[in-house]
C-alpha cells in the first residue's frame, strides 16, 4: 500500500514534471514544530518510495519526527539552479521559523509517510 507521501509525490510529478524539493526536517513537540536540518534536491522522477526517502532523510544525522517538502520551479518549469535554489531554501527556512503555519503551505510528513497539518492554538 502507498503511504500519503507516495501518493503525494506521483500527483505532484504529474502536475510539474522535475522540480526542486526544498526539505526540512523537524521536531515535533506537544506545541510547536521546530526545523532541525534542511537541504534540497532535484527531483526528476516519482519513483522514490517513501522508505527510501526515509533512509535518505535517516542519513542526515539527526534524530527527526517531522519532514516538511515545498516544491521550486524555475521559470520555464523544471528544477531550479543551485544558486537560486540555495537562496530559497535560506527563504522558506526563515518562514517556517516565523510562522509554523507554513508549513500546511508545503507538504508535511511524519516518519511513517503520512501527511500531517499544523493547527493553530489558542494563546
Amino acid at each position: 500500500m502507498k503511504t500519503d507521501f507516495e501518493h503525494w509525490l506521483a500527483a505532484q510529478f504529474g502536475e510539474t514534471g522535475p522540480f526542486t524539493l526544498f526539505i526540512l526536517l523537524m521536531k515535533i513537540g506537544a506545541d510547536d514544530a521546530v526545523p532541525l536540518k534542511s537541504s534540497y534536491a532535484h527531483l526528476i522522477g516519482d519513483d522514490m518510495t517513501w522508505a527510501e526517502m526515509r533512509r535518505l532523510l535517516d542519513s542526515a544525522g539527526t534524530a527527526w519526527d517531522g519532514v516538511a517538502f515545498f516544491v521550486g520551479l524555475g521559470h520555464a518549469g523544471g528544477p531550479l539552479v543551485d544558486e537560486t535554489a540555495r537562496r530559497r531554501l535560506r527563504d522558506v527556512e526563515a518562514d517556517v521559523k516565523a510562522d509554523p503555519l507554513t508549513l500546511n503551505r508545503g507538504r508535511f510528513f511524519d516518519r511513517e509517510g503520512r501527511h500531517l497539518q499544523i493547527d493553530e492554538t489558542a494563546a
